[in-house]
């Protein structure tokens, strides 16, 4: 069995070592590999860890113990308990604690997002299609009602992923892929084109004689005498018989163009597709449960 000393003056447990050189120092009982050498922690399944729940709180912070099976129904402290490992208590939740690879490849919590190539839940991931929670196995029905999701899951079907802003709800969907121009869209231009129409018409009429005209002999005016009329006479033709005079001036005047110039634009008024080049994949979010 092994030696536990210990040094109150300093309040430092050593064991196997009568110098400890921290609060708590255990030293190899033997370098040699005759035997097994090391610190065994607490060994629980999920669901024990889970049955204890209500005896963690935030001042048991850095408790570590090893899952030797994950949980079979998960809580908001044991979503993460997904798998045999050591893990550590954070004053919230177990978190897994993972070395090397595994730390970067597969570290995970409650409500990471990945997108893959993958087109069936996983692993404990979850395709974001937009299902009902219901439809979920119970502990991922757990995580995802601690994520704040009660009815469904958020659909990323022919969606982007877009970071919160101001006091957008998380899972909120949002924006459209095909947008339709309107008039105040339009660039602030002028059309230039050729416009082509009959002016109005001024319809019958006549212009009346101006004064100074002078009347010089004969019975009528326009009569020469002998019942011809008498056209750009000159005041001794016909022997004087006959009418001068110039019609009224009408002035400087311009005739209007009625109606509404159109120049058509060509277009058709089709949808703009709104989205660049893309690579299609699907959307998912862990909720444990693997």
């Amino acid at each position: 069995m092994a030696s536990v000393l210990s040094n109150l003056a300093i309040a430092q447990i050593g064991i196997n070592t009568a110098e400890p050189i921290a609060s708590l120092d255990v030293t190899a009982k033997k370098r040699d590999g005759s035997t097994a050498e090391g610190i065994l922690p607490p060994r629980l399944t999920g669901d024990q860890m889970r049955a204890g729940d209500a005896k963690y709180s935030d001042m048991h912070a850095g408790t570590i113990v090893y899952a030797t099976a994950p949980v079979n129904s998960a809580t908001s402290k044991t979503t993460n308990v997904t798998s045999s490992g050591l893990y550590f208590f954070d004053g919230k939740i177990w978190q897994k604690m993972m070395q090397g690879d595994e730390k970067t490849l597969n570290a995970k919590s409650s409500g990471d997002i990945k997108n893959s190539v993958k087109s069936v839940d996983h692993n404990g991931w979850y395709l974001l299609n937009g299902r009902n929670i219901s439809t979920l196995p119970a502990e991922a029905q757990s995580a995802a009602a601690s994520l704040g999701f009660t009815e469904s899951l958020p659909d990323a079907t022919d969606r982007v992923l877009k970071s919160r802003s101001g006091t957008e709800m998380l899972g909120s969907e949002g924006g459209d892929n095909l947008i339709i121009l309107t008039r105040s869209n339009l660039p602030n231009i002028n059309f230039v084109g050729v416009v082509s129409g009959i002016a109005e018409s001024g319809g019958a009429h006549s212009h009346a004689a101006g004064q100074g005209g002078f009347l010089l002999g004969g019975t009528t005016v326009g009569n020469n005498g002998s019942g011809n009329y008498q056209g750009n006479s000159t005041p001794t033709s016909w022997g004087g018989v006959g009418i001068m005079g110039n019609t009224a001036s009408g002035g400087a005047h311009t005739h209007s163009l009625a109606g509404i110039a159109t120049i058509p634009t060509g277009g058709t008024g089709n949808s703009v597709d709104n989205r660049s080049a893309y690579l299609v994949v699907n959307t998912f979010i862990y909720l444990g449960g693997e």
